[in-house]
């Protein structure tokens, strides 16, 4: 299983336990950490890792961006912050659907969506609602931020016009 806090980013603090004995220590050591006592520490199946994941970028119920996260070398976790390195994608229509639908879930105005990979399909790891995204995320236009914020001002107007 993996263990990670509830809000953070760039793989800090998230540990792969592979037996009992795993759990307890890691469990242990995250116990001295604030946020471990203030918010507890998610629990998630281990999926498989490919070496690679998807961040889908939302804004607006539109897709805006993605990219393909891959793990350095000896690294189960793909952030770039732990030497991982990110490409840009165009998500294949599966990942889109799950996406969309994850934001959809959460009322995600502005969401990141992580996809893991399985050998048939992706599993969602994270809805990430304070998403890290770079511009070569970019997909239908030059600058994925201009993208953003045109979505985002789109729902804002119709939500406005509703009212």
């Amino acid at each position: 299983m993996v263990l990670k806090p509830r809000f953070g980013s760039w793989g800090r603090d998230v540990a792969l336990c592979r037996t009992p004995a795993d759990v307890d220590d890691t469990l242990a050591e995250l116990a001295r950490r604030n946020w471990f006592r203030e918010h507890g520490v998610l629990a998630q199946e281990l999926v498989p890792p490919l070496g690679w994941d998807l961040r889908i970028v939302v804004a607006g119920g539109r897709i805006v961006g993605a990219a393909r996260r891959i793990a350095r070398d000896g690294e189960w976790r793909t952030n770039v912050s732990l030497g991982g390195v990110s490409e840009p994608v165009t998500p294949p229509p599966l990942a889109r659907s799950l996406a969309l639908q994850a934001a959809a879930a959460v009322r995600g105005d502005l969401v990141g969506v992580d996809l893991l990979p399985t050998r048939a399909a992706f599993v969602i790891s994270e809805i990430n609602g304070a998403v890290d995204f770079r511009p070569r995320y970019a997909i239908d236009f030059d600058d994925v931020y201009t993208d953003a914020v045109l979505q985002l001002l789109r729902v804002a107007h119709a939500r406005r016009a509703a009212a």
